[in-house]
């Protein structure tokens, strides 16, 4: 599989990662000479200085053997104009582009066969939004992630000092939650992500993934010793009125919830309180604990940061934890923060690098692997797949079924019922199932599926 890269930024480095593990022929292009240089020092991959839309450039990186191209510049206009360059002049099968404006994205018309020759449109902005609702709707939680069209739910938190699951052994989990369908998929202890084995025994301030029927989310939080909502309105602020926050607070109108919105610029601002229709926008400065107090910051509810500055949502976050608002969340680009803004104590962030990374990696894995989440900044994968009528894996007990190593069955959709699978169970045809795997074990679980990269 030979797949073209254009840009170099964190996106575009983490996805030519990504594919490097499954064995794919990687090119990255870029116009920054230094971010290659790095690129070509850490990884395995052949890249090309210059301007990722110019047919010459396309043409030195191999587009006219290229099975994909992936435009992930941070231009818009030199991602789609590059998508239909490799169209008309190097044929390339399949395009898939980061596109960040709203106008763009809304115009589903724009793309087709007779349009502009974009296979996938991924738009990090709508995918950070989407992430920040699922987080708010489960508002105790770090991470929130839904499969099997939201029958089943992956929730991700630390464990908190005092609560029941710390000093459990996982062989003992089931018993803490009998009746109930919650098993543990992944762990991470000491900073090392891993997913975890019977004789795992989950400690205070360990972060943990729990696969779950989605009608039990609220039990397992009170397992784990995490308040959660139980009805009723709720109070919000959102810092950051850009398009992100313009996004999340259209979802956040459409749940009924009581919206306060603060932008530093003050036409932007305008033009906030003429496009909602609840929200109270405010002209002000995020930063500003007198604003922040006059606008009632320590009755609210949940308080999400989501400037395009990460420095400014940090603080804004660490003010709001001042004031003790309960659900925090951090909208963070740069995964140097990665570190530093746990050790600050902000658990619930959003990455547009990472929901961005894992949509463009779930589009590329077709077949029968419907969705996919990438956990410990892609040490691990969770993904939901589809047991086909022919698969070599159906009415075998799983405790003898040979899965690549350390691969964990974590829940299994079958006829409308949420299973959590014990030794005996035995999968069978068009079962939905969500497991965690190590990323170095995604071909040999593709393989398990008889999946295969495959291209629209």
């Amino acid at each position: 599989m030979n797949v073209l890269i254009l840009g170099a930024g964190e996106v575009g480095s983490n996805i030519a990662r990504r594919l490097l593990v499954d064995g794919a022929n990687v090119v990255v292009v870029d116009r920054d000479a230094d971010l290659l240089r790095r690129i070509g020092d850490s990884m395995d991959v052949k890249t090309v200085c210059g301007h990722a839309s110019l047919p010459s450039v396309l043409e030195r990186a191999g587009a006219e053997d290229a099975d994909l191209l992936i435009a992930a510049t941070t231009n818009d206009e030199v991602n789609m104009l590059a998508c239909q360059v490799a169209h008309s002049l190097f044929k390339v099968p399949t395009k898939i582009a980061r596109v960040r404006e709203h106008e763009y994205v809304q115009r589903e018309e724009l793309c087709g066969r007779d349009d502009l020759p974009i296979d996938v449109i991924i738009s990090p902005e709508t995918e950070a939004a989407s992430a920040v609702v699922r987080r708010f709707r489960v508002a105790s939680a770090a991470d929130v992630q839904e499969f099997a069209d939201g029958r089943i739910t992956l929730v991700g938190l630390r464990i908190p000092p005092k609560s029941e699951l710390a000093g459990v052994s996982l062989a003992d989990f089931g018993e803490l939650m009998t009746g109930h369908a919650v098993n543990i998929v992944a762990h991470e202890h000491n900073q090392q992500w891993r997913v975890p084995s019977g004789d795992t025994v989950l400690l205070a301030g360990d972060a943990v993934y729990a696969a779950m029927d989605s009608r039990h989310v609220n039990v397992f939080l009170d397992a784990a010793g995490v308040a959660h909502e139980e009805g009723g309105r709720r109070s919000v602020m959102v810092v950051g009125g850009g398009h992100i926050g313009y996004i999340v607070a259209r979802k956040m109108e459409a749940l009924g919830v009581d919206l306060k919105v603060i932008e530093y610029d003050e036409a932007r601002a305008h033009w906030l309180a003429e496009h909602l229709d609840h929200a109270v926008v405010i002209a002000g400065n995020g930063l500003d604990r007198e604003l922040l107090e006059e606008e009632n910051i320590g009755e609210m509810d949940a308080f999400i940061a989501l400037t395009d500055d990460d420095e400014t949502n940090i603080l804004a976050s660490l003010i709001a934890r001042k004031y003790e608002v309960p659900h925090i969340l951090t909208l963070v680009n740069r995964s140097i923060y990665s570190d530093l803004i746990k050790e600050l104590g902000l658990e619930a962030t959003i990455s547009p690098r990472l929901t961005t990374v894992s949509t463009v990696m779930a589009h590329i894995r077709k077949g029968r692997i419907l969705g996919m989440y990438s956990l410990g900044d892609g040490t691990l994968e969770v993904l939901e797949a589809e047991a086909l009528e022919t698969s070599d894996i159906l009415d075998v007990p799983l405790s003898e079924l040979k899965l690549p190593k350390e691969t964990l069955i974590g829940a299994i959709l079958r006829d409308g019922e949420v299973i959590i699978p014990r030794g005996d169970t035995a999968i069978r045809a068009h079962d939905r199932i969500v497991l965690a795997t190590p990323s170095r074990s995604l071909q040999a679980v593709e393989k398990l599926f008889e999946v295969h990269l495959e291209f629209f």
